[in-house]
């Protein structure tokens, strides 16, 4: 590595050391060289060596962006590298040693120019943007107290926006929706009075209006030389980024599922529907020809964003099945871009179960005129209830859908409605056979028992 470093300080010394300038040598005993690489190399980029003053100068050759500053006599610099159109770059405390060579390496000028020190979003950026839950937000900061009337007319976006600015803050990502765009709309855009405190903030978030945030589309964001600091300074050159917006909640690199793939005991009611986000907005024809379920279903399908489809299977899932779908590498995004590979995850549901009873297992002190009611993972055929249902001692009554007395219709719940009162002080054993069915016809795995005791008199 040490031979190297100085076959490249060698070859920098043979390309730039050339200056034809007429100065005082030092002895050898009190000089040393500097030189680098400064990119891009046709940036007309000139580097002085400093201390109170500049002590020597040169420009960088156009051929390869090399320069050589020979015969510095020995001390501390700090050594400035300029160009038009680009900011300025300071190195400090480069030790300059007798009879030595310091290479400051390779050296990329800045686009951005002095008195901005970072912004958001960064240059040819992506922001992952749902405009539903967020709006656009563009932060500047600055090396020096700014003059804000005058950043504020300078700044401009492409397509053309509306904001607010806010002074003192940078955002990282677009801002969450805190407030309806009604009251976005009555917000005092022009405070009224001459701000005399916070005068050493360096920074601004721009919120975008709601209406001008668009998805799939490239910003271009423009801070004119009108922008000054609070002492006069201009801006050089304008500063200028570009970024674009993609429709998603969330990026990713490959399908996301839910269920997710290789999960069990899914419940087949509140998980009737299954999810799938891709990493690209897709076309709805091409993807839904792509997709295979596994037992076969009519699906309904549905898209929520244009990256986000919902299978709807026409009801809850079937119980204790395994589900297996598959999108084949005929799916195609927005642009037209094939998935290129099929992608395939699976996973198990529940068996049917009872979730809860009334009156509980063990439980004392019941009520004579109670109804024995039943709630499953799933809906049920009231018939399938009636004919699995047992209860002893026996007792004569009639069977609804839904909980308790109330006739609700609800299809996942059934109850047993006793024609007269229960024994005072008795227990009571309930069965329900394995002919319990669901809507699809899977029955209960085992049967289920339970008792209660009734209130004594």
């Amino acid at each position: 590595m040490k031979f190297r470093s100085m076959l490249v300080v060698m070859t920098l010394l043979g390309l730039a050391c050339t200056k034809q300038v007429e100065k005082i040598i030092a002895p050898p005993s009190a000089i040393g060289t500097l030189v680098g690489v400064v990119s891009p190399k046709n940036s007309g980029a000139k580097v002085y060596a400093r201390q109170e003053v500049i002590r020597d100068s040169t420009e960088i050759s156009p051929a390869d962006g090399a320069f050589c500053l020979d015969d510095l006599p020995v001390g501390n610099y700090d050594i400035l590298i300029k160009a038009q159109f680009y900011g300025s770059t300071w190195i400090r405390h480069v030790d300059i040693q007798a009879g030595g060579i310091t290479y400051l390496g390779d050296i990329t000028l800045s686009d951005v120019p002095d008195l901005i020190t970072g912004h958001y979003p960064e240059d040819e950026s992506e922001v992952v943007f749902d405009r539903r839950w967020s709006r656009l937000s563009i932060s500047v900061s600055f090396s020096e107290v700014m003059d804000r009337e005058s950043v504020e007319s300078a700044f401009s976006t492409d397509p053309p926006s509306e904001g607010l600015f806010s002074w003192g803050s940078f955002a990282q990502d677009p801002e969450p929706i805190y407030f309806s765009d009604a009251e976005w709309a009555n917000a005092d855009k022009n405070a009224g009075g001459e701000i005399t405190t916070y005068t050493k903030i360096r920074s601004f978030t721009y919120s975008m209006a709601r209406r001008d945030c668009y998805t799939d589309t490239a910003y271009t964001v423009t801070l004119s030389t009108a922008a000054m600091d609070t002492a006069g300074h201009h801006l050089e050159f304008p500063l200028s980024f570009r970024f674009s917006t993609v429709q998603s909640s969330t990026s990713q690199n490959t399908i996301l599922t839910e269920p997710e793939h290789g999960d069990i005991y899914v419940d087949p009611m509140t998980s009737a529907s299954i999810y799938m986000t891709f990493p690209r907005r897709m076309d709805p024809v091409t993807t839904e020809q792509a997709v295979r379920i596994s037992p076969q279903t009519d699906a309904i399908y549905v898209w929520p964003d244009m990256n986000k489809l919902r299978i709807y299977t026409g009801g809850p899932l079937h119980c204790a099945q395994v589900y297996e779908i598959t999108v084949d590498s005929t799916a195609r995004d927005l642009d037209g871009i094939a998935m290129g590979e099929s992608y395939t995850f699976s996973f198990e549901t529940a068996p049917l179960e009872l979730e809860s009873v009334s009156p509980q297992n063990g439980e004392i002190f019941v009520r004579t005129d109670s109804p024995v009611c039943f709630r499953f993972n799933t809906y049920i055929i009231l018939s399938s209830v009636r004919d699995a249902f047992s209860i002893d001692p026996p007792l004569s009554g009639s069977f609804i859908k839904g909980w308790n007395r109330y006739n609700d219709d609800s299809k996942d719940a059934v109850s047993f409605i006793p024609s007269g009162s229960m024994k005072v002080n008795t227990k009571y054993t309930v069965t329900l056979n394995t002919t319990v069915r669901d809507l699809h016809g899977t029955h209960l795995p085992e049967p289920i028992v339970f008792s209660f005791v009734t209130e004594p008199e």
